[in-house]
């Protein structure tokens, strides 16, 4: 998909960004652990986790994160610098390769085999958005995208996919975080690394993207 979305930005960029996506990631699968143990420090570490997002913000503008902090549970949301789900698939979506299918209420409704009910199906599309791909790296990727009132954006629910380069969410996220250019002066993961989190989730943590992604779905 490199050679989709993502053509007229450098490898160097993309890696980048990538690192320090993943770095927020594994921050806030931590801190999510610290929230459901009611751990001590967890008052601390949020002060420092929110100046982190603050960080990644500045430097990537086009794309935005914000904490959500429920009663159940911590979430880390993406948010798109987009007006609505039709703008984003007109802007990103349609330019990944390999669009097989969209649906305004679920995944594989109109096919692009089917130029006119493709269309009909994007213009139902009012505030969420399900896409289907398939690109020989990645194998089908999925993106479902929903309007967030609150924020004014498109957010984008990702699953653990978004960890892989060729995936469809991780190009995605890309492209709005490097596509307004990016500010090289802000370390990411230096920043992060003094939260002392050291480790990526494990099987078990990724297990738990999976469930959050299924729980939009049935939603």
């Amino acid at each position: 998909m490199a050679n989709g979305l993502l053509a007229g930005i450098d490898k160097k960029s993309v890696n980048e960004f990538r690192e320090d996506l993943l770095g927020m990631l594994r921050v806030s699968e931590e801190m999510e652990r610290y929230y459901a143990e009611s751990n001590q420090d967890f008052d601390s570490y949020l002060k420092k986790f929110n100046s982190l997002i603050d960080s990644f913000n500045k430097k990537y503008k086009g794309l935005k994160l914000k904490l959500l902090k429920k009663a159940e549970a911590l979430e880390l949301s993406i948010l798109l610098d987009e007006k609505s789900v039709k703008d984003a698939f007109a802007n990103s979506g349609s330019k990944l390769i390999g669009v097989q299918s969209i649906g305004a209420n679920g995944f594989g409704t109109a096919s692009v085999s089917d130029p006119e009910g493709f269309s009909a199906e994007l213009e139902r599309a009012k505030y969420k958005l399900y896409i289907s791909y398939y690109h020989p790296q990645a194998g089908t990727s999925n993106v479902f995208m929903q309007y967030d009132k609150k924020a004014k954006k498109v957010r984008l629910i990702y699953d653990a996919d978004i960890e892989n380069e060729p995936s469809a969410e991780f190009q995605m996220a890309a492209y709005y975080a490097l596509s307004q250019g990016y500010s090289k002066k802000i370390k990411i993961n230096e920043e992060a690394a003094t939260l002392g989190f050291s480790s990526w989730p494990d099987h078990s943590a990724k297990a738990d993207y999976h469930r959050k992604f299924d729980t939009y779905l049935t939603e």
